[in-house]
């Protein structure tokens, strides 16, 4: 059992970066099925990686509320192609079981809460231009850059209340933070097809590292 914890990353990470690479290579074909099937076929392998974390070492309902995290992620990544309200609020609910699962693992920690207002204003400084230019729409959206500080701050202090294993997650937590200030950078101002891909293979890198702590 020991050894699949090094067998599954070397089954499961080529998958990922085929799909990633699919998706990639075929961006200038805009949106379609396929593409949204190879896209979402990426983060389909951290879910199927916590999926069997969750089976083989029995997680129980902390493990399985993971692998809901992580489904709601991949459903958000075929949403927000359509729909970018509707991608926002999947990936919201994503982050909102995120939470569920690190508070299952620990009790959160008074150190969390400064984190994690530091990390939502930084966001508001960041994109304050552009939340201004929206109007009423830029203070609406400003519930999910909450709910992401909120996660990445309480998921931050994993490692020293819950154990060492969980540094992995942390690690992915703070890697979809950021993969996400590009994404809505682009949302809000445009990117170019080279910080979108760099974009998207962080928060790849990221979903897998926090479903790997399940192994």
């Amino acid at each position: 059992m020991e050894n699949f914890i090094w067998v599954w990353p070397l089954l499961s990470l080529p998958v990922m970066a085929a799909f990633f690479g699919i998706y990639a290579a075929t961006r200038s074909q805009g949106v379609s099925l396929w593409r949204s099937a190879a896209k979402c076929g990426a983060t389909f392998t951290a879910v199927m990686t916590a999926v069997v974390g969750a089976v083989l070492q029995d997680r129980g309902v902390q493990g399985w509320l993971l692998v809901l995290a992580l489904a709601l992620c991949c459903a958000a990544d075929f949403a927000i192609e359509r729909s970018f309200i509707a991608g926002v609020v999947g990936f919201a609910l994503a982050h909102a079981a995120f939470i569920a699962y690190i508070l299952l693992a620990a009790r959160p920690v008074w150190a969390s809460l400064p984190l994690g207002a530091a990390l939502f204003a930084a966001a508001c400084i960041l994109f304050a231009r552009e939340l201004r230019a929206l109007g009423g729409k830029g203070a609406a959206l400003l519930v999910y850059p909450a709910v992401l500080a909120a996660m990445t701050a309480l998921a931050a202090a994993l490692p020293f209340t819950a154990g060492p294993r969980y540094a992995i997650f942390a690690l992915g937590a703070a890697a979809f933070a950021v993969s996400d200030v590009f994404v809505a950078k682009d949302a809000l101002s445009g990117a170019t097809d080279r910080q979108r891909n760099g974009a998207l293979l962080l928060y790849y890198l990221a979903v897998y590292a926090m479903a790997f702590v399940q192994l």
